[in-house]
């Protein structure tokens, strides 16, 4: 809006126009003021121009171009008049040229005061628009703010009863996973009452027939259903365990970790020495975990056979158990040099049945499940972390039994099984 530098350079071109005809008077009267009213006057000429020069520079208000011309001439004719008087000696009496000079003044300030007038009005005009357009906005702006409030209304209220229905299908998913494990672990236990007896009994027949069987065909057959034995009784086992995992532990029971740790080593060093396999533990000070020897025994040796079992053909073939406490916290990391596992099943890996895509090795999905319920039926934790083409971290927490008397740092000792013995 160009309305109010126009009204402040009107208004002052105005003023100096009227001072101007003023000092005109003591130019043309001489004596000594004079001199003092020349110099006044050059200074006034050149904040009239400046002012008058600046307005014209302005982008135009509707309708207000009409005046420049006459502004304009009539301005410049004043200045050169003033301009030429100057330049002249000084007169006691009135002459034709003061009057005209009086004229042409008196002609650009009426030219200018029309100017401003235009202005004045316009800038009232547009005020009122001003307002008018205020009113109208704050009228929409509270429309909107009402609608707003009442979308925001009806958003609680689906919001409210969308929580409510998710925390009713919460409840009945839990309900339902609650039923599910219920009936798993009825069936784990009928399974292996009813299925394993006779498993054994089969499992010895095979065996003894292989010995006896001379035809190679024949023994390719026996050596097939003895394998398809060997993944029933290895699914019956699992369910088992998994089934067992869910009772309540011993309060009193605890364990050394080192002794455990031997133990597994020793279980496992054939499994991995026959895949080229290196597994190197790293102890930290002793430990004792406030649970039964078999319970942690299992975990580690699960998550260590699973690591065994998923190394692939990775070139660099290296499982490290690390064993660490914190207070009374332990905490068991089973890291591995394999494939690593998908993001997209790490947050449901330690669910019953869960196994990655396109998955080779055999097994049942339940391992990590198991390990997950003993952990948890124990106060711990247990989770993973894993980056696809670099490997995987298993990672448990379990309470540990605090040791009152000082300890000095730990000292890390490995062992190592190398596949190369």
């Amino acid at each position: 809006m160009n309305a109010i530098p126009s009204i402040e350079y009107l208004s002052r071109a105005a003023v100096r126009l009227t001072r101007l005809n003023q000092l005109m008077n003591d130019v043309a009267a001489g004596g000594p003021r004079h001199e003092p009213a020349v110099a006044a006057t050059r200074h006034e000429l050149a904040a009239l121009n400046e002012d008058i020069d600046r307005y014209l520079h302005l982008t135009t208000l509707p309708g207000e171009g009409d005046f420049w011309a006459e502004l304009s001439s009539k301005v410049n004719r004043a200045v050169e008049l003033v301009d030429a008087t100057l330049e002249t000696a000084p007169r006691t009496d009135p002459t034709p040229a003061a009057a005209e000079v009086d004229d042409a003044l008196d002609s650009a300030v009426a030219a200018v005061l029309t100017t401003l007038e235009f202005d004045v009005r316009q800038s009232e005009a547009m005020a009122r628009d001003v307002g008018r357009l205020r009113a109208t906005t704050l009228r929409s702006v509270v429309q909107l703010d009402a609608l707003a409030t009442a979308i925001a209304l009806v958003t609680v209220v689906f919001a409210f009863r969308a929580t409510r229905r998710h925390d009713q299908l919460k409840d009945e998913l839990n309900a339902v996973l609650t039923s599910r494990v219920t009936e798993l672990d009825r069936f784990a236990g009928r399974v292996a009452h009813d299925v394993l007896s006779p498993l054994s009994a089969v499992t010895a027949g095979l065996a003894l027939l292989g010995r006896s069987c001379d035809d190679e065909r024949g023994r390719t057959y026996i050596n097939r259903s003895q394998r398809a034995v060997r993944d029933v009784q290895q699914l019956v086992e699992d369910l088992l365990t998994f089934a067992r995992s869910g009772a309540r532990p011993d309060p009193n029971a605890t364990c050394d970790l080192d002794t455990v740790l031997e133990g597994i080593l020793s279980n496992c060093c054939d499994a991995a020495a026959e895949q080229g396999i290196e597994v190197v533990v790293q102890r930290a000070a002793p430990m004792h975990l406030r649970c039964a020897p078999g319970v942690i025994a299992s975990i580690v040796q699960n998550l260590l056979r699973n690591a065994i079992k998923y190394m692939g053909d990775r070139p660099a073939r290296r499982i490290t158990i690390r064993a660490s406490v914190v207070g009374d916290i332990a905490r068991v990391e089973v890291h591995d040099t394999g494939p690593g596992v998908p993001p997209e099943i790490q947050s449901t890996l330690f669910e019953a049945f869960v196994r990655g895509p396109n998955e080779q090795a055999s097994g049942t999905g339940l391992g990590l499940a198991t390990v997950k319920r003993l952990v948890e039926s124990h106060g711990g934790r247990v989770g993973v972390r894993s980056t696809l083409g670099e490997g995987s971290c298993f990672w448990l927490e379990l309470p540990a039994v605090p040791n009152d008397a000082a300890q000095p740092a730990a000292s890390l000792a490995t062992a190592e099984i190398s596949g190369n013995r």
